[in-house]
Order: structure tokens, then C-alpha cells, then sequence
């Protein structure tokens, strides 16, 4: 699948280079073919298995971006993003929702998250969605 970020990428494309996006997920296939695609996207990649640690990832330096499973052992995105909007720092920190819950989101909006992905993730329009909210 990262060839599926390689190939969304042309010499001229826009990359994450310079960003750090914190990918917060507990499945350790999911979280490693999240890393490797920000990294093929050239993104500093730091990954937490569960709320708790994604807050201490937070506390000690703000990522641009965060990419966060819904589903998490100790908690939810939801938990997560509601912590982390109620930061006076954390506040306008992008953040795209990953699920492989069935139903979707009333409003993005609503939940805090930027934008949301159902999994298995389509990895082009991931990287699509990154960068846009990366570069932000």
C-alpha cells in the first residue's frame, strides 16, 4: 500500500516535509501502513497506541497534524480530540478521524475532527487529505 503513496506523489506534489503528525492507533498493521505512507509523503511520524500516551505525545510537542483511530483500548478519538480542542495550543491542531465503524459522523464538525476515513483507508485519498490538512 505505500506504493499507493508513491504513486499519489509527482516530483512536483505538495509533501508533509517539515510536519510532524502524531498517528494515534492501537492496531499495530494499521498504525505501521499509516507511518509508512506520512512517510512516503516525507512527514516526521511519531505514533501512540492509546489515549493516554497521545496525550503525552501532546504535552510534549504539538504535532500539525493528527491522524486518530475512533476505536482505542482506553478510550475513544472522541475522548481524545475532546481533550485535546479544550487545550488553549491544541485548539486549531487538524486532526482526520479513522474508523472502521459502520455509521458515519453527523457533522464532522460536531465530533471536533477535520475530516473523517472509513478503513480500510483508500490510501490516495489519504494522502490527498493529509497534506491538504497538514499544510495548514
Amino acid at each position: 500500500m505505500a506504493s499507493g503513496a508513491q504513486s499519489a506523489l509527482s516530483p512536483l506534489a505538495p509533501t508533509l516535509r517539515g510536519r510532524t503528525v502524531l498517528v494515534v492507533e492501537d492496531h499495530r498493521d494499521s498504525r505501521e501502513l499509516l507511518t509508512t505512507v506520512l512517510r512516503a509523503l516525507q512527514a516526521h511520524v511519531v505514533t501512540a497506541a492509546n489515549v493516554e500516551a497521545a496525550e503525552l505525545q501532546v504535552q510534549m510537542s504539538r504535532p500539525h497534524l493528527i491522524v486518530c483511530d475512533m476505536n482505542l483500548p482506553d478510550g475513544t478519538g472522541l475522548d481524545f480530540i475532546r481533550w485535546l480542542r479544550a487545550l488553549p495550543r491544541g485548539g486549531n491542531t487538524p486532526a482526520v478521524a479513522i474508523t472502521g465503524w459502520e455509521n458515519r459522523f453527523p457533522a464532522t464538525a460536531a465530533t471536533g475532527f477535520d475530516a473523517y476515513m472509513r478503513k480500510p483507508i483508500d490510501v490516495e485519498k489519504f494522502c490527498t487529505v493529509a497534506v491538504a490538512l497538514g499544510q495548514r
